[in-house]
């Protein structure tokens, strides 16, 4: 038996379009959690038309306007992240614990009008951690109905690749760049024996035997933002305000893909593609809102959250190790592992568009005892989430237009947010809450997917999750010290039920993710 290796490292290139994002990648810088002080949190979300509290102010500017004294506030969360895969092999269970610094705001109320229409201009400066990426997950299954070679051989077909592309020795045997150009999947098939080529095109090894996977992913990160509130009152009816919103993405990913053959019960050959890859991004966005106040006992809020622009850099890396023998004990491939230069990642410049949003809010204050909310929120996935290349051009790669695919897959997907609150006492109060996040992916794509390829063309980590329905039930609680001094908590549970599939075609993997949160917050008014 021998082993072959490709290591895919090269040095520091910006690559072309065969190695531009994808469609999965814009939707993962796209989606938000449920995150914010515990009490908003605790009332699952649904404060757009509250204001007065920091997370508040984030779902809709306006709420700033409604701040009376000036405030401090920080939140702590307490995350045990579990996900359970399930293939035709078992159950396999991950989990991570991870404390989080979720926010850190400060409210300033300047009373520089001496009248009744306008009172103040009130101003904030916030930190808000909108999504948490740390998670791990491992999936295994046997007698795969469609292996990595299978689909290496169908993608090269689909592409029109031809070998002379592929070859990474050119006739005087120096070593070729060819990643730049082409896609690193067919490379590292083509080049470790997964595939080969004959007069009807690429063929896989490992065709007609019994093939077994395991996946294991790792991921880690945040998207965090910066956010500059302004607003006021008018009239005690109607307030006002607006954000700019500068945005830092950070995400990283390892990812390990193994499969092994089986011919008469006995070890054939194998492969494992091992993928490392690092996002850094920043970005921009403005957010404007109304809360209006039409009696003392109802509140009705508007807020519009334009699309964030993103400037991003993606440095990537792929390696590949195949072992193989034929049934006289033979070699199958022949490849060594290449010298290559100076073995640092590639790295790809791009922009991205994330949807814009709508969302609309009433709530009730009764007695001056319980609150009553709801929030709606429409986010326009389908037609505003958007790649460009480093220039500001649309995006195209080597297999077609990643936007065409995000129009063809993607929808506009709703959010609901209902929350209550009541005052036990002056300084004691109860919360409970719930939010619902439709799928954002279309219902043929989830329950059709091998009509639907879902392009994962960069690097040669291919996995995804089709995001099923998110539920978030949400309770805690909050105690008044003072007039000045504040504590809250809130609990949140987080339940998914999701897709994964190790490529387009593969068999499906049941994806469960279930989230137990713990949230502290301190506030402090003066």
């Amino acid at each position: 038996m021998k082993h072959v290796s490709l290591l895919l490292l090269t040095t520091a290139l910006t690559f072309g379009a065969a190695q531009a994002q994808n469609e999965m990648d814009a939707y993962r810088y796209s989606k938000n959690d449920l995150t914010g002080t515990a009490r908003s949190v605790s009332m699952g979300g649904a404060f757009g038309a509250l204001g007065g509290d920091i997370s508040g102010v984030s779902i809709n500017p306006a709420g700033i306007g409604v701040y009376q004294t000036s405030e401090i506030v920080t939140t702590l969360n307490f995350q045990n992240s579990k996900v359970q895969t399930e293939m035709n092999a078992g159950k396999v269970d991950e989990s991570k614990f991870k404390v989080n610094f979720d926010n850190l705001a400060f409210v300033s109320v300047f009373p520089i009008f001496d009248n009744d229409v306008v009172r103040s201009i009130n101003i904030g400066f916030s930190y808000n951690r909108l999504k948490n990426f740390d998670r791990k997950y491992k999936a295994v299954g046997k007698n795969l109905s469609y292996a990595m070679g299978d689909y290496m051989a169908d993608r090269s077909n689909n592409n029109g690749v031809s070998s002379q592309n592929l070859d990474l020795f050119d006739s005087n045997n120096s070593f070729r760049d060819i990643w730049r150009n082409q896609d690193w999947l067919s490379v590292l098939g083509y080049n470790s024996g997964m595939i080969h080529e004959d007069a009807q095109g690429y063929y896989p090894a490992s065709d007609g035997l019994v093939a077994n996977n395991d996946l294991f992913v790792e991921e880690k990160g945040s998207i965090s933002t910066y956010d500059f509130n302004v607003g006021t009152t008018f009239s005690d009816i109607v307030s006002v305000g607006a954000t700019l919103s500068l945005t830092d993405i950070n995400y990283r990913l390892y990812s390990s893909y193994i499969e092994d053959y089986m011919e008469n019960n006995s070890f054939w050959g194998g492969q494992e593609i091992q993928n490392w890859m690092r996002t850094d991004g920043t970005g921009w966005q403005v957010t404007a809102g109304v809360i209006v106040k039409p009696i003392q006992e109802l509140r009705i809020g508007v807020a519009y959250h334009s699309p964030t622009w993103y400037n991003m850099t993606d440095y990537f890396a792929a390696n590949l190790d195949s072992k193989f023998r034929d049934g006289t004990g033979a070699s199958i491939g022949s490849f060594s592992e290449p010298n290559s230069n100076s073995g640092e990642d590639a790295i790809f410049d791009y922009k991205m568009r994330t949807p814009d949003k709508w969302t609309l809010s009433l709530a009730s204050v009764i007695g001056g005892k319980a609150i009553i909310s709801a929030d709606y929120e429409l986010t326009n996935y389908a037609n505003n989430m958007k790649l460009f290349d480093d220039r500001g051009n649309a995006l195209t790669t080597g297999t077609g237009d990643p936007n065409a695919y995000i129009k063809n897959d993607f929808r506009n997907a709703s959010t609901i947010r209902v929350g209550a609150e009541y005052r036990i006492t002056d300084q004691f109060s109860a919360r409970v809450g719930y939010s619902w996040m439709q799928s954002p992916f279309k219902n043929e794509v989830i329950d059709f997917p091998g009509d639907h390829e879902v392009v994962t063309d960069s690097r040669a980590a291919t996995q995804y999750v089709l995001d099923g329905t998110t539920n978030y039930f949400t309770y805690g609680m909050g105690y008044r010290f003072s007039r000045h001094f504040y504590t809250d908590i809130a609990f949140v549970m987080k339940s998914q039920k999701d897709d994964l599939y190790a490529f387009t075609g593969a068999d499906k993997t049941t994806f469960k993710t279930n989230n137990f949160q713990g949230l502290l917050t301190l506030g402090y008014r003066f």
